[in-house]
């Protein structure tokens, strides 16, 4: 099996690298907000991230692989922009309802669009009070779903009020949904089970890309630490317990990465419970991996990377929401569990 990028994809992933290095968050007094977030958005808009998952304005078939590249070079600096929320599962929504013209809006940039999700961030949300509204940094309205006669109907209501609440990840925002069910509005058609079944997979395979963006940038900052780093005259690189807790993390990342590209890969080429299933194993896997990833790092870095001051903090508040969005390893292994004992095929 030839699992290596094509031509164009590896040319996407440079291009995505390259921007992500301007984009990135180095401490968490320069996450973006105003007119710099607003620059920030326009950076991705402008390089066609909205419409990763449109065809007809792409001009390619949708692609999860594609999609997960370029979330995953973004997470790697730890880009404040809200791309996994407004870019990708928003978009990702509003093109399986056929809602065309929130779609166009969106890959121009007019509209901006948080998806809610339910209070314990597992699935997306109906938009009720109690709701809460993810990745809403410059959003102008939210997003609902909710299940009629068997179909899902997505809805948006605009934003109101001014305050977002502080989350642990402090490089995304989100809010509590307050809107009454008279403030939203219908959009597109109604999602089949089938397709919507491929926009969850798409939605867990996201955070997992995002996941993995922050192994890598963690795993990569405590590389060039432990080369630079020295003590008792030595770099601390040239300890083997630091070699060995590096390479651990390196197993780990390029694990999850294997994970993420097949349920990329599958959202679009294999059945929807086939891709349902590899989505959940890579959410599973980068939820517990991460953690490790993340975990590691600080321990190279020493005390200094548990300062407020230090960018490790902010990677390992993105890898403990990460982590809960969607279900974290204990919902999936379950989830895995009731898929594989209903179909045998499948086991």
């Amino acid at each position: 099996m030839d699992v290596s990028l094509t031509g164009e994809q590896q040319l996407l992933q440079d291009t995505v690298s390259a921007l992500a290095d301007q984009l990135a968050t180095t401490d968490p007094g320069d996450i973006p907000t105003g007119d710099l977030l607003n620059r920030q958005w326009k950076q991705l808009v402008d390089l066609g991230v909205t419409t990763l998952r449109s065809p007809s304005l792409c001009g390619l078939p949708e692609s999860g692989v594609e999609t997960a590249l370029v979330i995953e070079q973004l997470a790697r600096t730890l880009c404040a922009a809200p791309v996994v929320g407004q870019a990708v599962l928003a978009a990702e929504l509003l093109e399986a309802a056929r809602a065309e013209r929130e779609v166009n809006l969106v890959a121009e940039g007019q509209l901006r669009i948080a998806p809610t999700l339910t209070v314990d961030l597992r699935r997306f949300g109906a938009g009720t009070d109690g709701t809460v509204a993810f990745d809403t940094a410059g959003a102008t309205h939210v997003l609902s779903s909710r299940e009629v006669d068997g179909k899902r109907e997505l809805a948006i209501a605009p934003i109101t009020g001014a305050e977002t609440e502080q989350g642990l990840d402090l490089t995304r925002s989100l809010r509590r949904v307050s809107a009454d069910a008279a403030a939203f509005t219908v959009v597109g058609a109604p999602i089949c089970e089938d397709r919507w079944r491929r926009a969850e997979a798409l939605a867990l395979t996201a955070i997992a890309a995002d996941q993995l963006g922050v192994m890598q940038g963690a795993l990569d900052e405590a590389v060039r630490y432990a080369h630079d780093r020295v003590q008792f005259g030595v770099p601390i690189g040239s300890f083997q317990a630091v070699q060995h807790v590096l390479a651990d993390a390196l197993v780990s990342v390029e694990g999850a990465r294997s994970c993420v590209w097949h349920a990329a890969w599958a959202i679009d080429h294999l059945a929807a419970d086939e891709a349902s299933l590899a989505a959940m194993t890579a959410k599973a896997y980068t939820a517990a991996a991460g953690r490790d990833v993340v975990e590691a790092a600080v321990q190279v870095f020493g005390g200094i990377a548990i300062t407020w001051e230090h960018v490790a903090h902010l990677r390992l508040r993105r890898t403990l929401l990460n982590r809960r969005l969607f279900g974290d390893e204990t919902v999936q292994y379950e989830a895995i569990a009731r898929m594989r004992l209903a179909n045998e095929e499948l086991m």
